[in-house]
């Protein structure tokens, strides 16, 4: 069972406000934050933070999505809805791009 502020918010029942600042920005600064303290040096530290994070620009990008007109300008919904697509057409294109051409992963020489 998920907690309540989380339903409600994957189904859409929050104002558009509050899941921006909420649930996108101010989730995204706490991920950030803990991103501060992960040890650069173990592979497994940074895997689990990236896997976290990819899992939260999910959870945010469908909070985003759902509560998007749930403001009093409809355009501001279309401005998101519109965004959000557009961002996830960069990343396909960005991890197309990165896997194409391993070699920008890796290190420039010095």
């Amino acid at each position: 069972m998920r907690p309540q502020w989380l339903a409600d918010a994957l189904s859409g029942k929050v104002s558009l406000s509050r899941a921006f600042w909420v649930y996108g920005l101010g989730l995204s600064v706490a991920y950030s934050l803990v991103g501060l303290f992960i040890d650069l040096e173990n592979l497994r530290s940074i895997t689990v933070y990236v896997l976290v994070g990819a899992v939260l620009g999910i959870l945010q990008s469908i909070v985003l999505w759902r509560c998007a007109y749930n403001s009093r300008s409809r355009f501001l919904g279309t401005l998101l809805r519109t965004a959000l697509v557009v961002g996830l057409l960069l990343l396909a294109v960005m991890l197309y791009v990165l896997f194409t051409n391993s070699a920008l992963l890796l290190p420039p020489d010095r």
